[in-house]
């Protein structure tokens, strides 16, 4: 009779295991890094007479799968200093392994470092981009950061 009660404990132990493998497989993947870049700066007239500008921000998905954000939050930098946020409440469907540019509006909060660096002999100057992207997943909010850095040409500012 003991030699019945192992074979059926083993067999519910390898039904378990069992399950769990393939429960571990059906679960959905994972969102994995999303690159923003700046891809411009545009503005109307006279823009740096306004503590605003539209800036074009290029989303990379670097995923298997599509990543619907529900919105983003932006710190822009220019040469390592703060100059403006970016709270972008619109959503972004982006296909997997593909790019979609999205227009967002920045809002300065050092202007005057805006003006300096736009009207220097060479505009291109540096920028940080720190970005929190929100998604969904499942029922439940999750977020994704990165940062990135590189070069941007601010003359397009000067409205000239």
């Amino acid at each position: 009779m003991a030699l019945m009660i192992l074979p059926a404990r083993l067999l519910s132990v390898l039904s378990l295991l069992g399950s769990l493998f393939v429960t571990g497989c059906l679960s959905p993947p994972k969102v994995g890094e999303i690159t923003v870049t700046i891809v411009d700066f545009t503005a109307p007239a006279h823009a740096l007479s306004q503590p605003r500008a539209v800036l074009t921000l290029r989303f990379i998905n670097e995923n298997f799968i599509p990543v619907a954000l529900s919105g983003s939050k932006h710190k822009l930098y220019l040469n390592g200093t703060f100059v403006g946020e970016i709270v972008n409440t619109e959503a972004v469907g982006i296909a997997p392994s593909n790019i979609k540019a999205h227009d967002v509006t920045i809002f300065f909060e050092n202007l005057a470092l805006v003006r300096q660096l736009a009207s220097q002999a060479n505009p291109v100057v540096s920028y940080l981009l720190v970005n929190v992207m929100e998604y969904r997943e499942s029922e439940e909010k999750s977020y994704l950061k990165s940062e990135t850095n590189s070069t941007i040409d601010l003359s397009t500012l000067l409205g000239e």
